[in-house]
């Protein structure tokens, strides 16, 4: 069964988009790509960007802190799965990809009672992003073919200068990864996260995209692990670090340093070429 979202979050959703700007809309599992915002807290300003690091809107975005008030599915996942989110309708700046992950709290026992049942909420779905979160994901600077990105130099931009950096987000319409395997069975908040940096060169420039899908995972193996290098969300960025604010304008830029916390598990390597539908 479709949800039924309120109004005014379908006014926001369907709210004419704004050149470039772009919103993660779908959540893809071993390929499936899912409804609309079937998996995904749909924001309430539209393709708009947050800029202030600081606020708690960075973890889910506006209007994203809970997924009850739009009914949003948690979607059951094994670890180790593909996953992936499709964009709308491109990601149309120079900037990086990341993922987050947070394990939502296990939700109380129901009061003993008589003729009382388990506690049927998901335990995602009110869950407000306050706790621990592990960086999984990063797709960066990609190298620079003679046709752009992705293909076999010339940038991906015509602005670009000469021995710029190129980016492997360049006009992406979905990106996929794996869910580690190590991940232990929980509930979970999966959080994308677009950082555009051709105003990044101005403190509180950096331009972020970021929404929550509610996942439910599930684990038959015995190689589990907790989450590492967490960090809170606001706290992970300080807004003057490197890669949320570069040194040059960002046609210019001849190295970029990628912000955030060691990747989980350990091991795990930026990308630098996207893999998508």
């Amino acid at each position: 069964m479709k949800a039924i979202f309120p109004l005014i979050a379908l006014i926001a959703t369907y709210a004419p988009p704004v050149s470039s700007h772009w919103v993660y809309n779908r959540l893809i599992i071993n390929g499936t790509v899912g409804e609309p915002y079937q998996y995904i807290r749909p924001p309430q300003n539209g393709n708009n960007f947050l800029s202030d690091v600081n606020s708690t809107d960075m973890r889910c975005n506006i209007g994203g802190s809970s997924g009850l008030p739009n009914n949003t599915e948690t979607a059951t996942v094994r670890a180790g799965d593909e996953l992936g989110f499709s964009i709308g309708s491109t990601f149309g700046h120079p900037g990086i990809q990341q993922v987050y992950l947070s394990r939502a709290p296990d939700l109380p026992p129901p009061p003993p009672r008589t003729n009382s049942t388990p506690n049927a909420s998901s335990a995602v779905a009110e869950y407000d992003g306050s706790g621990g979160w592990a960086r999984i994901y990063a797709l960066t600077t990609t190298p620079t073919w003679p046709n752009g990105t992705g293909t076999v130099g010339k940038n991906s931009f015509a602005e670009a200068q000469p021995g710029a950096v190129d980016w492997a987000t360049h006009k992406l319409t979905s990106f996929l990864f794996t869910l580690p395997p190590e991940t232990p069975e929980g509930e979970y908040l999966l959080r994308a996260e677009g950082m555009a940096v051709h105003a990044a060169h101005k403190p509180g420039g950096a331009q972020f995209y970021v929404a929550c899908a509610q996942i439910r995972v599930v684990n038959e193996h015995d190689d589990t692990s907790e989450l590492g290098a967490l960090v809170g969300i606001p706290g992970v960025y300080r807004g003057d670090e490197p890669g949320v604010l570069i040194p040059q304008f960002w046609s210019g830029l001849k190295k970029y340093t990628t912000p955030g916390p060691a990747l989980w598990p350990p091991g795990t390597g930026e990308q630098h070429v996207a893999k998508y539908l």
